[in-house]
């Protein structure tokens, strides 16, 4: 087929080369770009309220033209390797296909940053993908729902909303110019090319036609002779300054996990920069020694559109442990890093972890997700919140159902009642996961504790004799011994990859510390585990396995029956843990047998080992619910209350803390499942002023502590309770308003408290 070209190679160049959307306005002027006629995007009229309701972020916008980049390459590699048909028996996911059809040294993706030096950042996409011929080039970049329709002939393919393509638009400065050249692989050197922009005037985007037609040139752009090449001129972009580090660190959370690797160049300044990346996963890898646990949890989520799904969890080390680790002689790192930078920049620091701690992932690439808050407060745990990043992987999910949780965007979780379910049962298996839940207590015991103060509890147990209500909320359960948190991996030497071991754990204490049941001493002939009927419970199994067993490219299986008993399953450090659940019709004294199989095993690997315990259902027998039932109705006794955890804070320790502390900050209230943590700050500025304001005796000095610090605590707890219950958690960070409440009632708490005449008593 011959074509009959409008443009020179001359002509797309000029404006390939444009470096701002000043430099495109003024090359517009020139021939033979005046003489254009412009056509609605998508062939719609008033189209602009459809283009700029597609992202609300530039960086998943990014993510989409990456995404149609990487399915250009399965195509093109598909159509060479496999031919024109495509039956649907070939590939059936995105995995699979790009282990068949990539070889990442083969193929490239490229984002090039170019510019008016730090001001401005334009953007270059380009790929080594199938390309798209003159014929087709309107309908595949310049449509809505059309290049959509075409993936969706392809069951391994991404980008079959459709929309991806224009959701970058919005992001593209004030003028909305988006550059698109491209050349099919069949048909080498016929390039197709045309500018977008948006023209309120009209109430739309265009692009640029000569005569009514796409331009159209023969010759190569950038050395290629076929594929795709994008610009978008001044691009909004976050970190545009930091293109290799901050912008890519940014992108990373979007794209998680690539069969291309993806180029990052900045050409601006007199010293170009380049890195390459895989995504987010990748750069986990190359980090790894900043990881205190990473584990993949098989988690049913009770509903028929999410089915059981891998939720991979990740926890890093506290900032005190990768202190340790960069001033350790053996700590030799080929990139010569600091641990705590390096964990901050990458992972866990700033805004890009406050908006994203949770990961809704399909095919690699982010489709919605959860800030740090969720796991802080809806998880209730607020001090390893900062260092938690969750994965739940949604790549097996059938069209249909992607749509009911995630809209065509992909950037968020519909609030849907699916997507509802989702929270709720996310929430219920992140706040007990034993490995957060005893770094949480850890990193709790390791603050500064108040010293015993008889005084303040003196005052408080007055008060609550008094107040009923007070006394509810003080009654609580029994502390937790310190754990320890993480150990050497089981059975990771390269040559132990099959079990050889599956017991059962009668007691457990923690991941070095637990009794296996033995059937001789016990003197039963069989294991039975306790389940409430209207609750959950673990059991644990010894089980000789690498961590990976589960999911690596070979992976084992742990197969439970009957299978509707088991919530979870998750598997480190060699032990398996089982999280059992009743089912539906389950009643008090009714047994059911239990069979867990793990497979492969044995030295070969090509045993199976099996262990049976039963299981029977009870009433509910929780001392801890019992004495809140309890303490409901008649209030509890004062020596069944234990006090908030109070922890008094200096301005040497200020910058240590999640939230941040200063002069003005009075306390930080940090609630954690049914208990609160006070910080409080002794260098605030009231009790500071006040000791200047009067000359204390050192005897007065401490009697005013105390009073300062009871008189924090009872009016922080009572806000607290007040507010919890008139607000919805999820929405609103009660902690957060009674801190910030806090500052005014430290500037009045003391003069109201201490009488003038006590006051003399306490002067010299």
């Amino acid at each position: 087929m011959s074509i009959q070209y409008n443009t020179t190679q001359d002509d797309a160049a000029q404006l390939l080369a444009a470096e701002t959307e000043a430099d495109v306005t003024a090359a517009l002027t020139e021939f033979p770009f005046e003489t254009a006629v412009w056509k609605p995007l998508g062939g719609i009229e008033n189209n602009y309220g459809i283009v700029e309701n597609q992202q609300a972020d530039p960086m998943a916008a990014m993510t989409e033209l990456v995404v149609n980049s990487i399915d250009a390459i399965l195509l093109k590699n598909y159509h060479e390797r496999v031919g024109d048909e495509y039956t649907g028996d070939e590939f059936g996911t995105l995995e699979a296909a790009a282990d068949a059809l990539v070889d990442p040294n083969e193929e490239e993706i490229r984002l090039a940053a170019d510019g008016a030096g730090d001001e401005s950042v334009s953007l270059t996409l380009s790929d080594t993908g199938c390309g798209q011929p003159p014929e087709r080039f309107e309908e595949t970049f310049l449509g809505f729902l059309q290049p959509g329709k075409i993936k969706q002939e392809y069951e391994f393919l991404q980008g079959k909303y459709g929309m991806g393509s224009s959701g970058v638009l919005p992001f593209c400065g004030t003028q909305g110019y988006k550059l698109v050249l491209s050349a099919g692989v069949e048909r080498p050197e016929e390039w197709s090319w045309t500018l977008i922009r948006k023209n309120k005037a009209k109430d739309r985007y265009e692009y640029l036609t000569l005569g009514g037609d796409v331009p159209t040139f023969s010759g190569t752009v950038d050395g290629r002779s076929a594929g795709t090449v994008i610009k978008l001129f001044d691009y909004n972009a976050e970190a545009g300054s930091r293109f290799t580090t901050t912008f890519r660190y940014r992108l990373e959370r979007y794209l998680l996990d690539s069969p291309v690797p993806l180029t990052f160049e900045d050409d601006r300044g007199e010293s170009p920069d380049a890195a390459t990346t895989r995504g987010l996963f990748s750069t986990l890898d190359a980090y790894e020694e900043l990881i205190a646990a990473d584990q993949t949890i098989a988690y049913d989520f009770e509903d028929p559109t999410l089915g059981t799904r891998d939720v991979r969890i990740v926890l890093f080390e506290d900032d005190d442990a990768l202190d340790d680790l960069g001033s350790a002689d053996e700590f030799e790192h080929e990139r010569g890093y600091d641990p705590v930078t390096a964990k901050n920049r990458h992972f866990v620091g700033g805004e890009k972890h406050r908006e994203q701690a949770v990961f809704f992932a399909i095919n690699g690439q982010t489709h919605g997700d959860q800030g740090r808050t969720f796991i802080r407060n809806r998880c209730s745990l607020p001090h390893v919140a900062g260092d938690v990043l969750v994965f739940v992987d949604f790549s097996d999910l059938d069209d249909s159902s992607v749509v009911d949780l995630f809209p065509a965007s992909r950037d968020r979780l519909r609030n849907s009642s699916v997507g509802r379910t989702l929270k709720r049962e996310l929430e219920s298996l992140v706040a007990s996961n034993d490995i957060l839940v005893d770094e949480e207590q850890r990193r709790r015991q390791r603050l500064p504790g108040d010293d015993s103060d008889e005084l303040v509890e003196d005052v408080l147990m007055t008060i609550l004799e008094r107040n009923p209500a007070l006394q509810r909320y003080f009654a609580t359960g029994d502390r937790i011994e310190p754990p320890r948190v993480r150990d050497a991996a089981v059975g990771d030497e390269p040559d132990h990859r099959y079990p050889e071991t599956l017991d059962l754990i009668e007691t457990y204490h923690g991941p070095n510390d637990y009794e296996v049941w033995d059937p001789d001493s016990s003197g039963d002939a069989e294991f039975v585990k306790e389940v409430p009927v209207d609750g959950r419970a673990r059991q644990r199994l010894v089980l000789d396995a690498p961590n990976d067993f589960l999911i690596r490219d070979d992976p084992g299986s742990v197969a439970v029956s009957p299978s509707d008993v088991v919530k979870s399953t998750r598997l480190l450090n060699g032990v398996l843990t089982l999280t059992l659940k009743p089912g539906e019709d389950a009643t008090p004294g009714e047994r059911t047998s239990v069979r867990v199989e793990a497979r492969p095993a044995g030295t070969d690997g090509e045993e199976t080992l099996e262990r049976r315990f039963a299981v029977e259902y009870v009433e509910a027998n929780d001392d801890r619910g019992r004495t809140r039932a309890a303490a409901n109705a008649h209030g509890a006794a004062p020596e069944d209350m234990i006090l908030p955890n109070t922890h008094p804070i200096h301005e040497e320790d200020w910058d240590s803390y999640d939230r941040a502390f200063d002069e003005d900050t009075v306390v930080q209230v940090m609630d954690y499942d049914d208990e609160l943590d006070l910080h409080i700050n002794m260098d605030a500025a009231p009790l500071r002023q006040f000791f200047t304001a009067h000359t204390l005796t050192d005897a007065g000095k401490e009697y005013v502590k105390r009073v300062y610090k009871t008189g924090i605590t009872l009016y922080a707890v009572a806000q607290y309770m007040e507010l919890h219950e008139e607000f919805d958690e999820d929405d609103v960070d009660v902690s957060e308003i009674v801190s910030a409440a806090m500052r005014g009632t430290g500037q009045i708490l003391l003069d109201q408290a201490i009488s003038d005449d006590r006051l003399e008593e306490l002067t010299v």
